[in-house]
């Protein structure tokens, strides 16, 4: 039997200066899942589960003139019909439509945020490829490490996840795996996943209430009835449905002000986080350059 052949494209989608390109790189790199995601020399790949079938993104900023350029997006699928679906989806995770001066316009006119500002014009806040991925890794990565989580969900990725199945593309981009879907993560995950039986007990429930409709996540819904249900469930607390809302939503008004990572970059600027009304409708990008600061004093951030 032959192998099926596969769609390509390429296009290059522009982004608008300011872009932040340094920050969505490390984002990208930091949390990347081997067996599913790499990010080599500044050129992010990944596997991706569409409407009809798998395919596989390549992804490499080319600046160009005035802060501005584009994002040069290679597609491989499995059928035709998914490549303006991937095109689409790099775009939210990208963050490439988002106007970004008047973000930062209204952030600089707070003097503790304006160096940051002034250093970094033009951060965004990355989005998902997928609802349930970004639910179901946000979970296992609770109160560890980026390295760990990593390790974790590529550990669950090898074991649960379904092959690519691009035997002619593979040894170029070397991508062999999607993420497990929630019915197999639901029915082996407490298998694989090692740590808390609290934690692995609700990843293993969470994937299941995906998996036959009990709980529906969707870009779609709002951010209270999206965190709503998602705090219903045992192990899903606060942080983790505002992360989700965030990432899934683009909501563009989310101060993780529980976050460790986050409090430490307040520290470090002495920000007031109870006082946090003068960010709003901006606070995601607050906590994106909360992180940096605290990132970059830790040494892990250029």
């Amino acid at each position: 039997m032959s192998t099926p052949r596969w769609s390509a494209a390429s296009i290059d989608l522009p982004y608008r200066a300011p872009y932040d390109v340094g920050w969505m790189q490390w984002f990208l790199s930091g949390h990347a899942v081997p067996g599913m995601e790499t990010h080599r020399g500044g050129v992010y790949r990944r596997s991706l589960r569409l409407p009809h079938g798998p395919a596989v993104i390549t992804v490499r900023f080319v600046p160009g003139r005035g802060g501005s350029g584009v994002a040069r997006t290679e597609v491989r699928a499995r059928a035709e019909a998914d490549l303006d679906v991937a095109l689409d989806r790099v775009r939210s995770v990208l963050a490439l439509d988002v106007d970004a001066e008047p973000i930062d316009r209204a952030l600089a006119a707070d003097p503790a945020l304006a160096p940051c500002v002034r250093a970094v014009p033009g951060i965004r806040v990355p989005g998902a490829f997928d609802s349930s991925e970004v639910l179901l890794r946000t979970m296992i990565g609770q109160q560890i490490s980026l390295g760990a989580a990593a390790t974790h969900t590529a550990r669950l990725v090898a074991a649960l996840g379904e092959p690519v199945g691009d035997d002619e593309g593979v040894g170029h981009h070397g991508i062999t795996h999607l993420f497990p879907t929630d019915a197999a993560v639901a029915a082996r995950g407490a298998e694989v996943l090692t740590g808390p039986t609290r934690r692995i007990t609700a990843i293993a429930a969470t994937a299941g209430a995906l998996a036959d409709g009990a709980l529906d996540i969707r870009h779609d819904r709002s951010a209270y009835e999206q965190e709503k249900s998602l705090t219903d469930l045992k192990g899903v607390g606060p942080w983790t449905a505002r992360y989700v809302s965030m990432r899934l939503l683009r909501d563009p008004d989310v101060l993780l002000d529980t976050d460790l990572v986050v409090r430490q970059g307040a520290a470090v600027l002495d920000v007031d986080l109870s006082n946090s009304e003068r960010w709003s409708p901006w606070r995601s990008y607050v906590s994106m350059h909360l992180w940096r600061v605290a990132l970059s004093a830790r040494g892990v951030y250029p």
